[in-house]
């Protein structure tokens, strides 16, 4: 689940958020887990972190926010019996130039080639989000693990150091890009990224050593509340990859407009079919 602060009014909705409302929902929907952004490449995060504030020079509350909202939504979570599981970038903000300056990058609505003392800061970073949530967060999803900005194995295990310091169990994973693949030897499981996923599909539960694992939207573009596909057609791509011991995460919507209901609630829609499809996958 996309929820990602970007101005000063969808900062603000991280504190009208209703972790109650979204965890009784998925609890219904049949989820296993919620994977949820901390931030993305606008600078605001829906976390506090001292860390980030420190190198940035920004105010508590000013870019992270005040409310510790995957604090609150992991013991909400856990109450279901449902696991919460992060997603960062690689990098800092690349639409922020102030922090990429702050983090020894050059300025640049971009990625950036990431430098030693960048990745070294990230990992501090990182590591509070990881110490403070301990094992309340069961994983890591980590975007933008490019090859054009020089993302190395070296950077993976710095990376990976950090997210386990306060779980040592915690699964990591990096994004190459759209593809299902053993990236790195840091990574548990494959980042699994896809955009039409009906054709991929695993032989068996492992890549090379990572467990098989599928990101996808449900909707018609990430962050949408739509939905794209007939649920018959999930269903039989849902369970021909579980079948094999693969793992399958679907992307789904927001909500940002309380007369549409709770702040972060999925719509109707998705939540109707992600239970229809989770359910007959339980029930085999």
């Amino acid at each position: 689940m996309h929820f990602l602060p970007h101005d000063e009014l969808t900062f603000a909705q991280v504190h009208n958020f209703d972790v109650d409302a979204l965890a009784e929902q998925l609890q219904w929907m049949g989820a296993r887990y919620l994977l949820l952004t901390l931030g993305q490449n606008s600078g605001w995060f829906n976390a506090p972190n001292a860390t980030y504030e420190k190198y940035v020079g920004c105010r508590p509350g000013e870019r992270c926010t005040l409310r510790d909202l995957p604090g609150e939504l992991s013991n909400a979570l856990a109450d279901k019996g449902i696991r919460l599981l992060l997603y960062l970038p690689c990098q800092p903000p690349n639409r922020d130039a102030n922090a990429q300056r702050a983090f020894d990058l050059p300025q640049g609505p971009k990625d950036q080639p990431l430098s030693q003392p960048c990745i070294g800061k990230w990992a501090e970073v990182i590591q509070e989000w990881s110490i403070r949530y301990g094992d309340r967060v069961g994983g890591w999803w980590f975007d933008g693990a490019y090859e054009h900005v020089q993302f190395t194995e070296a950077t993976a295990s710095i990376y990976a150091e950090a997210a386990r310091r306060g779980n040592a169990d915690a699964i990591v994973t990096f994004n190459p890009g759209v593809k299902l693949i053993r990236y790195t030897q840091a990574e548990d499981y494959t980042a699994g990224e896809l955009v039409d996923p009906f054709e991929v599909l695993p032989t068996s539960r492992w890549v090379d050593g990572s467990q098989w694992h599928a990101l996808t939207y449900l909707g018609s573009n990430w962050m949408k509340s739509d939905v794209r596909h007939c649920t018959a057609t999930w269903r039989s791509w849902v369970a021909a990859a579980t079948a094999q011991g693969g793992v399958v995460t679907l992307d789904v919507g927001s909500n940002q407009d309380p007369t549409l209901g709770p702040i972060g609630a999925v719509s109707a829609e998705q939540a109707q079919q992600f239970r229809d499809i989770t359910h007959s996958a339980h029930s085999r």
